[in-house]
């Protein structure tokens, strides 16, 4: 089994759902402000905020949709999430990790592994990597507008910033 295959298997063995949604549910009870000052906040970007999920075997990354990513209203969202599950089921696309994206009336996440930054000399090595993953999206019609914020667990380098996947038009 590759390392990429064992980072998926050991990705879905310790998905689960309930919790998962559970630990969502809190958070979603609390202001974007309240969220911050919680143990398991991990940082945020523009769109999300991330927070750990400590899965049995595989730490993982809850990255839930800030209100002013939501307030882009349900067609922009449903055509993002159409965009992610294309590109989460990419299985030959080396830097897309496996995840899976929770939503309800008030919220959206998507769950990943939990990764550790890259060292500088590793993610200059993945540049081919990257250009790989830009040309498989370009190829079903997608694009990722953003600068790619690399990641790796179990020694596996994945993107971990995808509020800016879109349809290339």
């Amino acid at each position: 089994m590759t390392r990429g295959n064992d980072l998926q298997s050991r990705f879905y063995t310790s998905f689960d759902g309930s919790a998962l949604m559970s630990f969502v549910q809190k958070l979603v009870g609390l202001s974007e402000e309240e969220r911050r000052g919680l143990d398991s906040f991990l940082g945020e970007g523009f769109h999300f905020q991330s927070f750990e999920y400590k899965a049995p075997s595989l730490p993982m990354a809850v990255n839930l949709a800030k209100s002013s990513f939501l307030r882009q209203g349900d067609v922009a969202l449903s055509r993002w999430k159409k965009a992610m599950e294309i590109a989460r089921t990419m299985e030959q696309v080396s830097l897309i990790p496996p995840m899976e994206i929770i939503s309800g009336k008030n919220y959206l996440a998507v769950v990943m592994p939990k990764g550790d930054v890259l060292p500088r000399n590793r993610e200059r090595k993945i540049d081919d990597l990257l250009r790989d993953t830009a040309k498989a999206l370009s190829q079903v019609g997608l694009a990722l507008d953003d600068y790619p914020q690399l990641r790796e667990a179990l020694g596996v380098p994945f993107i971990i910033d995808w509020s800016d996947l879109n349809f290339v038009t």
